[in-house]
């Protein structure tokens, strides 16, 4: 298929839409409800339906704004707040978000109030961090006080459970035992509030890895998943976690070549840092066929995250606006004008969501 403008991510609904439902699937048999984190696409409303008739209970976003987009054009879908909600915020939070996620007293009271004003019950998901040091409250006495504050005090809003997050700030991975202390914190709140949490959120896709181990404790129902369902080889290459089934076809890059040639493989002059600030190491392999790809990290972010789909293909850098490629070893004779292709890691993929210089077009 041609197209007037490059870069172009090419989108398959089709294949994020069934690797949702396989997803769905996948978690309920160990007694999981997924909601499907759209985040990575800017909101966007197909990606958003596809995950929805895949089957997850919710949809997610770290932005309101996208939120807000997706209840204007689906009003039955649960939306969900996937970030603490800043203060200026909480109108629209309360409008157009059905739970978001807490950790802080003063947007607890911000919450009730508009939940208040317009006859409305907002969810809420309090945040306990058990390592990770990202968002959530420390201290589990804390976290008690905070729900039993939020449910007897705070009457616009429903205490719907407690969630982590893992891998995000410090990199600290979900395991048996940090993720049995957030089931213990959310037993020891039901105790004090004599019902049961509907939600513990065991973090995102990361915590794929313990469940793909059988090591999910009893109590976690609930997980917070984008890219594993829409964009399945990065788990799969970063974390190891393979479900059968799943289409990792769902994003297609492309780019147009404004530059072939041979060249040598270790740059030559006097050396100095590059454009972002990094000294930046060559290993001398001689003369090298070397093509330019008009595309760069103003549009993907780091270039080193894609993939290539031509074996003989391989990314060796990238500037703002410019991805080098080695070329020597593919068996195609390449030319200015050429159309290469990737598929992308997670952050090039968002990166191509959020810039208006990559022409998205959608496949099915």
């Amino acid at each position: 298929m041609a197209y007037k403008r490059y870069p172009v991510l090419e989108v398959n609904t089709s294949y994020i839409r069934d690797n949702a439902r396989i997803m769905t699937e996948y978690c309920k048999k160990q007694g999981v409800t997924v909601a499907g984190v759209i985040k990575f696409s800017d909101g966007d409303l197909r990606i958003a339906r596809a995950y929805r008739e895949g089957g997850c209970a919710q949809i997610a976003s770290s932005r309101v704004v996208h939120l807000k987009r997706i209840k204007g054009k689906m009003h039955e879908i649960t939306t969900m707040l996937n970030r603490a909600p800043m203060l200026s915020e909480v109108p629209d939070t309360v409008k157009y978000c059905d739970i978001s996620l807490n950790s802080e007293k003063e947007t607890l009271l911000a919450l009730n109030h508009y939940a208040g004003l317009w006859g409305k019950k907002h969810g809420v998901i309090l945040m306990l961090d058990v390592g990770d040091l990202r968002e959530g409250v420390i201290d589990v006495n804390q976290l008690c006080y905070l729900a039993l504050f939020t449910e007897y005090e705070l009457h616009n809003l429903n205490l719907m459970g407690i969630g982590s997050s893992f891998a995000c700030f410090g990199s600290i991975l979900p395991t048996r035992e940090n993720l049995s202390n957030l089931v213990a914190a959310a037993r020891q709140i039901e105790s004090k509030i004599n019902r049961k949490l509907e939600i513990i959120s065991g973090g995102s896709s990361v915590s794929l890895t313990v469940m793909q181990k059988g090591d999910l404790p009893e109590g976690i129902n609930h997980l917070r998943i984008g890219g594993a369902i829409a964009n399945p080889r990065n788990i799969r290459l970063n974390r190891g976690v393979i479900i059968d089934g799943m289409n990792e076809d769902s994003f297609v890059l492309k780019a147009e070549l404004i530059e072939v040639n041979i060249k040598p493989s270790r740059p030559f002059g006097e050396r100095s840092i590059n454009w972002a600030g990094n000294k930046v190491e060559f290993e001398d392999k001689g003369l090298r066929r070397r093509a330019i790809a008009a595309i760069g990290s103003q549009d993907i972010g780091d270039g080193m995250k894609l993939f290539p789909r031509d074996e003989g293909i391989r990314v060796i850098g990238c500037s703002s606006d410019h991805t080098i490629l080695d070329i020597e070893d593919s068996c195609k004779s390449w030319k200015v004008g050429d159309k290469v292709s990737f598929y992308l890691g997670y952050a090039p993929l968002l990166y191509s969501f959020s810039t208006r210089h990559v022409n998205i077009k959608y496949m099915k």
